[in-house]
C-alpha cells in the first residue's frame, strides 16, 4: 500500500513539474513581451499623450531601472524565503502597473505605470530561472535554460506584432490582455505553491546577504554582469534604435513583422544554444553566438538603413543579431546557474541585472550618437561595443573553466 502510495504522489509531482514549466516559460516570456510592445507604440502614444515619439523613449528606462535594481536582491531573497512567495508577491505589483497602463490619460501616469511593471517583474524573473533549474535534472538544465532564452527573445518578437495587431481596436486593449494572463498566472502559481516542496535556505537573511557581498566580489561574477551590460548594449540596443529610426518611416504592421522575425531569431538560436552547450560545451555556443554579432554588425554597419530600399539587408542584419542574443544570452543565464549552486537565485538575479541595467541605459548612451550621425553612427558603436564583448566574454569563459 506504501509502495502504491508512494508511485501516485511520485506522478503527482511529475504533474506538477510538467505544469509549473509551463506557467515559468509563459511568465518569462511576458516580461519581454510587455517591455518591448513600446517598440510599435511610439507613433500612437505620442499622439494620444501629446508629445515627441523620441520622449517616449523615457518610458524603456522607467521600465527597465525598477527591474533590473529589484533583480539584484529578489533572486537571493527567494533563495531564502522560496520561490513561490516572491513569485507572487511580483506578479502582484506587475498586474497593478499593467492595470495603470491601460487606464493611463497622460505620459506621467504611463511612465509609473511602467515603473510598476518593472518592480513588480523584478521580483518574478530570476526567480523564474532558479525556479525551472530546482524542478530540472541535472543533465537537462542546459535544455531548459535554452528554452527560456528561446521564449525570452520570442517575446521580444511577438510583443510588437501583438501591439501592431491590437492597436486596430485600440492600444489599452494589449494591457488589458497583460492583466488576464497574470491573472490566469498567479492563480496557476498559487495553486501550485500548495503541491511543490519549498526551495529554502536555513540561513538567515543577514547572513546570505553577507555571502552574496561575496559573490560580487568573485571575478568571474563581476565579469559575467559586465558581459550581461555589454550584451544589451548590442542586442537591445540594435532592435530598440532600429524601432525608433522606423516611427513614421516605416509603418507599424511592417516594422512589427521586422522585429518578429529578430523574436524568431533568438528563439531558434536559444533553442539551439541549450543542445549545444550539453553537447559541444559552453565555448562553442559563445563562439557560435559572437560570430553571429560581427556578422550582424557588419551587414548593420554598411548596408544598414531605416530606407524602404535598405529594409531587405536590414531586417537580414537583425536577424543575424537575433540569432546572436539568443545565444549569448541562453550561454549567460547557464553560467548563473552553474557558478553556484547553492545561491542560483543570487546569481541569476545579479546576471539579469546587469542585463536590463544595460537595457535601461542603451537610450542614454546612444541618444546623442543617433540624433548626430541618425542609425548608421549607431550601429558603429555597435560594433565597438561588440568587439569589446568579445574580449570580455573571452576572459570570463577562461576564468570559469578554472574553477572546480
Amino acid at each position: 500500500m506504501n509502495a502504491e502510495q508512494n508511485n501516485i504522489k511520485r506522478q503527482e509531482l511529475v504533474k506538477a513539474s510538467s505544469f509549473a514549466e509551463f506557467i515559468i516559460f509563459l511568465l518569462f516570456a511576458l516580461g519581454p513581451l510587455t517591455g518591448n510592445v513600446i517598440l510599435i507604440l511610439f507613433g500612437v502614444l505620442s499622439d494620444e499623450f501629446d508629445v515627441l515619439p523620441s520622449v517616449l523613449l523615457i518610458t524603456i528606462p522607467a521600465f527597465m531601472f525598477p527591474l533590473a535594481l529589484v533583480q539584484l536582491f529578489s533572486g537571493a531573497i527567494s533563495d531564502v524565503k522560496g520561490r513561490y512567495p516572491v513569485i507572487l508577491i511580483g506578479l502582484s505589483i506587475f498586474g497593478i502597473g499593467m492595470i495603470v497602463a491601460s487606464l493611463s490619460f497622460s505620459l506621467m501616469v504611463f511612465i509609473i505605470a511602467n515603473i510598476l511593471g518593472g518592480i513588480g517583474f523584478g521580483f518574478v524573473n530570476p526567480v523564474l530561472i532558479a525556479l525551472i533549474t530546482d524542478i530540472t535534472p541535472g543533465p537537462k538544465i542546459s535544455k531548459k535554460i535554452g528554452l527560456l532564452g528561446a521564449v525570452a527573445n520570442l517575446g521580444v518578437g511577438v510583443g510588437p506584432l501583438l501591439a501592431g495587431q491590437i492597436l486596430i481596436l485600440g492600444w489599452r486593449y494589449l494591457y488589458i490582455i497583460f492583466v488576464v494572463v497574470i491573472a490566469i498566472g498567479f492563480i496557476i502559481i498559487f495553486s501550485l505553491k500548495r503541491n511543490q516542496p519549498k526551495t529554502t535556505s536555513e540561513m538567515e537573511i543577514r547572513i546570505f546577504f553577507s555571502h552574496m557581498g561575496k559573490e560580487i566580489r568573485r571575478p568571474v561574477v563581476l565579469l559575467l554582469i559586465l558581459s550581461a551590460f555589454l550584451v544589451s548594449h548590442t542586442f537591445s540596443a540594435t532592435i530598440i534604435w532600429t524601432s525608433r529610426s522606423f516611427t513614421n518611416v516605416i509603418p507599424e504592421n511592417i516594422s512589427s513583422v521586422v522585429i518578429l522575425l529578430f523574436g524568431i531569431m533568438g528563439f531558434v538560436s536559444g533553442y539551439i544554444a541549450g543542445i549545444t552547450i550539453k553537447k559541444k560545451g559552453i565555448r562553442f555556443t559563445l563562439s557560435m553566438g559572437l560570430t553571429s554579432l560581427i556578422i550582424a554588425d557588419i551587414i548593420l554597419v554598411i548596408f544598414g538603413d531605416n530606407s524602404f530600399e535598405a529594409l531587405v539587408l536590414t531586417t537580414t542584419g537583425l536577424m543575424f543579431m537575433g540569432f546572436a542574443g539568443g545565444s549569448l544570452f541562453t550561454s549567460l543565464m547557464y553560467y548563473s546557474q552553474i557558478l553556484s549552486q547553492e545561491r542560483r537565485g543570487a546569481l541569476a538575479g545579479l546576471t539579469t541585472a546587469g542585463l536590463f541595467i544595460g537595457i535601461s541605459f542603451v537610450p542614454i548612451t546612444f541618444e546623442a550618437l543617433f540624433n548626430f550621425g541618425g542609425i548608421s553612427l549607431v550601429y558603429g558603436a555597435i560594433l565597438v561595443i561588440s568587439l569589446i564583448l568579445t574580449i570580455v566574454l573571452t576572459i570570463l569563459n577562461m576564468l570559469a573553466k578554472k574553477l572546480p
